[in-house]
């Protein structure tokens, strides 16, 4: 019978690295699907909280995958291609 291998700190920190690649990724891929979005309408999609969807987010707009817009009263979220691409309105 073979041992398990034991699962070193180093090892842990990756999985925790790739679990949060995943959640950013979807977060990205539902603004792509779906466009322009507000932080709560992601949270009640992906059943997460919102603190969860905005540091998602936040993490996102980091690295130049999406962009905050000021719509009125309103905050949404949206991939900076379909900012480029989106109609301007008047």
């Amino acid at each position: 019978m073979e041992a398990v291998p034991y699962l070193e700190e180093d090892d842990e920190e990756e999985e925790e690295d790739w679990t949060e690649t995943v959640r950013l990724e979807v977060v990205e891929f539902v603004l792509r699907r779906y466009g322009t979005l507000r932080a709560q309408d992601l949270a009640k999609v992906l059943n997460w909280r919102v603190k969860e969807v905005n540091q998602a987010l936040h993490d996102l707009e980091h690295f130049g995958k999406v962009t905050r817009l000021q719509l009125g009263k309103t905050l949404a979220w949206a991939t900076k291609e379909d900012r480029l691409q989106a109609p301007m309105h008047y």
